[in-house]
């Protein structure tokens, strides 16, 4: 009996502990930030946007971007920082920010190519910031002419810049991630992917995925791969699930188009007794044939195996092209061979590493493509031509 007093204040406790969080926003005092934009102004302020979700307009058959009743708005601030700009924006909603569902982040081209060194300490500073966060730069335009654009397939459109760069072979939720990562890394240089934004065939714009966007070692705005290059570079780094190429056969005066679904790849290095660093390529990769406009009968190996090895010099040829591109207009190592020299010569790149921006343009580059064609679909013989024209 004299220890019934102890455990009723301890189910007192108990209870008291169990009844809930004392110090958290109610879901119902919270503005749920989905993306967000940050622009450069001609006065050289900053000008931060947000699109925000209205609850009550996100309900099942809702059209989002293809019309009804948005179920977003956007709202805005600037000044002469980024943390001031979201203070004036704040002032601005009766709720208060939340960025936990953030997955996009939009960085108009005129502040890309000043320079968004200032803007990291903020993102880096800010807790609300997730690391699964995706940072675009807008090709050509804003930040918040991207924000603005709606998309008919999302009831949020900011949603689409991520699902469209997944369908083309890429990976969501890492850029901000990899952006730090390389921005930090000795010798290296960071990229960023990018949107552009295109007039289609109605009144209507739409975003597209354009490729990455290069960046020097101060974090400015150098210049852009577009989609096959940033591809190219991709595979180079083993970040890369889907390809598809089109190639002119010149035996035959037409052209074939592949899927590649499988990647592999193997970087070697090499440094001269004069400190002359050599870089060997070689891409692999498992596809299939998508399209046949040549004679050929690729059911026939010779022919395919004419294909395949046509595919693979012009594909050798046009990664050469990109890595040249990087090394002699960006002068930015965006391609990892700062990471390959240190893990394969770590004496040597401790020596190189204080002048790797020296080197890199002059790195000698070999690259070698070797895809390997296993299918070639439901039709031997391409369809568009007659029985005799076909050469077996």
């Amino acid at each position: 009996m004299k220890h019934r007093p102890i455990a009723f204040i301890v189910l007192i406790l108990c209870i008291a502990l169990t009844t809930g969080c004392w110090d958290r926003e109610e879901l119902s005092d919270r503005a749920f930030d989905l993306a967000a934009s940050a622009d450069l102004q001609k006065d050289g302020t900053y000008l931060t946007a947000a699109q925000f979700i209205i609850p009550s307009s996100v309900v099942q058959g809702s059209n989002g971007g293809a019309g009804g009743n948005k179920p977003y708005f956007i709202e805005t601030g600037s000044g002469k920082s980024t943390f001031e700009s979201i203070q004036k924006t704040r002032q601005k909603l009766s709720r208060i920010i939340t960025r936990g569902h953030r997955r996009n982040y939009y960085f108009g081209e005129d502040l890309a190519r000043n320079g968004i060194k200032d803007m990291l300490d903020a993102f880096a500073r800010d807790p609300g910031n997730r690391i699964r966060l995706d940072i675009w730069v807008v090709k050509g335009n804003t930040g918040l002419e991207a924000l603005q654009v709606q998309y008919p397939l999302e009831k949020i459109p900011s949603v689409a810049s991520l699902k469209i760069h997944r369908a083309v072979g890429g990976s969501a939720g890492t850029s901000y991630l990899d952006f730090m990562i390389a921005s930090s890394a000795e010798g290296g240089c960071a990229t960023l992917p990018v949107v552009d934004i295109v007039q289609g065939p109605s009144p209507q714009k739409t975003i597209r995925f354009y490729g990455r966007a290069i960046f020097n070692n101060e974090l400015k705005l150098v210049g852009y791969l577009n989609f096959i290059e940033g591809a190219y570079r991709q595979w180079i780094l083993d970040g890369i699930s889907y390809l598809d190429l089109v190639e002119d056969i010149p035996e035959t005066d037409g052209n074939v188009g592949i899927i590649i679904t499988k990647f592999g790849r193997n970087l070697k290095s090499s440094i001269s007794p004069t400190n002359k660093v050599k870089m060997e390529i070689e891409l692999t990769g498992k596809g299939l044939v998508g399209e046949n406009n040549t004679h050929l009968d690729l059911s026939k190996e010779k022919n395919l195996q004419l294909v395949q090895h046509t595919i693979n010099k012009k594909t050798s040829e046009h990664v050469l092209k990109m890595i040249t591109k990087v090394q002699k207009q960006f002068g930015a190592d965006v391609l990892g061979f700062n990471q390959t020299l240190n893990r394969q010569h770590p004496s040597d790149w401790n020596k190189l590493k204080g002048q790797w921006h020296t080197i890199f343009p002059d790195i000698e580059v070999t690259v070698k493509v070797n895809v390997n064609l296993q299918y070639i679909g439901l039709v031997r013989s391409p369809l568009q031509y007659e029985e005799r024209e076909i050469k077996q």
